[in-house]
């Protein structure tokens, strides 16, 4: 299976947590992935955890969602390019 896998994971100032799933993706065997990274601006070190994994296949994308996680997930969805999807 070489197919792309979106990774979308929806955030406001969960840097720790963030931290861990990120982590995860990248201990898995497989490597055909993105991750998009959806952040409702948040007010922690998010943006400086994501620029420290340093890797092209990260992807970080801001919103005001309004409360409506709904509006994160379908931002990512926008973007995603893989053939499977992952939340």
């Amino acid at each position: 299976m070489n197919s792309l896998v979106s990774i979308i994971i929806p955030t406001y100032n969960r840097s720790k947590d963030l931290k861990r799933a990120l982590q995860s993706v990248f201990d898995q065997t497989f490597t055909n992935w993105e991750v998009l990274i959806v952040d409702n601006h948040s007010v922690d070190d998010t943006d400086k955890l994501v620029k420290s994994f340093s890797d092209p296949r990260i992807k970080l994308f801001k919103i005001h969602n309004e409360g409506v996680i709904a509006a994160s997930r379908n931002l990512g969805l926008k973007h995603a390019l893989g053939e499977y999807i992952a939340f």
